[in-house]
C-alpha cells in the first residue's frame, strides 16, 4: 500500500508529511522494544496478564488472547503524521486504518486497574508514551471497540486475509 501511494504522488517518497518529514523517511521508523517497559513493570510487582505487539492487523490484535474477552477502547493515541498521511492519501478509511496499523500505539499491556499508575511511570521512565486506553469485559465472544472511531472488529477479522 505504501508503494502505491508513492506512486500516485508528485514528488513520491520525498513528499512532505505535516511535520515537515519525508514519506519515505517516516515509512523507515524504527520499532521500539518494550522489553524495558516489561521488564520494568515486573521488577515493580506489576502483574501483567497479557502484553501484545500492535502490528500487522493492527487494533484486532489485542484480540490474540485465548479468553472471549471485548476490548473496549476508550482513549487513542496521539495519531502521528504518518497514519493520517496514509488515510488521506490512501485513501484508507478508519475501519482498515485501525484494523491493519498500529496507528501509534505499538504495545499493550494487560494489567489490574490497581497498577495503572505504576505502568504509566515505567513508560515515561523509559520515554515512552502510555495511556490508560480502556478496560476488558468477559463476554461470549472476543471484540474489540473503539469507541472514539466507532468501530468494532470480531474475532473473525483476525484471521490472517
Amino acid at each position: 500500500m505504501a508503494r502505491k501511494i508513492a506512486d500516485k504522488l508528485p514528488d513520491g517518497y520525498l513528499t512532505k508529511l505535516s511535520d515537515g518529514r519525508m514519506y519515505g523517511e517516516a515509512l523507515h521508523d524504527p520499532t521500539h522494544i518494550y522489553v524495558g517497559l516489561v521488564e520494568g513493570c515486573l521488577d515493580r510487582g506489576v502483574a501483567i496478564h497479557y502484553a501484545v505487539n500492535i502490528t500487522g492487523h493492527g487494533w484486532r490484535k489485542f484480540m490474540r488472547a485465548t479468553q472471549p474477552f471485548a476490548y473496549i477502547v476508550e482513549y487513542l493515541p496521539k495519531q502521528l503524521p504518518i497514519f493520517s498521511f496514509l488515510q488521506e492519501h490512501g485513501p484508507v478509511d478508519d475501519k482498515e486504518a485501525y484494523g491493519t496499523f498500529n496507528m501509534g500505539a505499538g504495545f499493550a499491556l494487560y494489567v489490574a486497574e490497581a497498577d495503572v499508575k505504576v505502568v504509566l511511570g515505567v513508560a515515561a521512565s523509559n520515554n515512552l508514551v502510555a495511556l490508560r486506553a480502556g478496560h476488558i469485559e468477559t463476554t461470549k465472544r472476543k471484540k474489540v471497540v473503539i469507541v472514539p472511531k466507532g468501530l468494532e472488529y470480531e474475532a473473525a477479522s483476525l484471521a490472517v486475509r
